[in-house]
């Protein structure tokens, strides 16, 4: 799942050194449906599933289960839907 070309937001920790990274990406939909597809491909083959951007690759080799998150905010001034999926890799 190749995202270098996206628009980076908030990033905390390193991918390279340290045990937590994080990084946001802004994105069009057309470039998020890129982007999940190959996620479901990766998924699908039941190999590695790889991020990258830039100057750092992050994979792993899921195991199942595999975890998703839903939540739902709603307040008068806005929705919000947020997935988080979870790929673990157990040694």
């Amino acid at each position: 799942m190749w995202i270098q070309t996206l628009k980076t937001g908030q990033s905390e920790g390193s991918a390279v050194i340290g045990k937590k990274f994080e990084q946001e990406f802004y994105m069009t939909s057309d470039e998020a449906v890129k982007m999940l597809r190959g996620l479901a491909d990766e998924l699908e083959s039941k190999g590695k599933v790889e991020a990258s951007s830039g100057e750092w690759t992050l994979a792993v080799t899921p195991t199942e289960p595999i975890n998703v998150e839903v939540q739902f905010k709603h307040d008068p001034m806005k929705r919000e839907l947020e997935f988080q999926l979870k790929l673990k890799e157990n040694p």
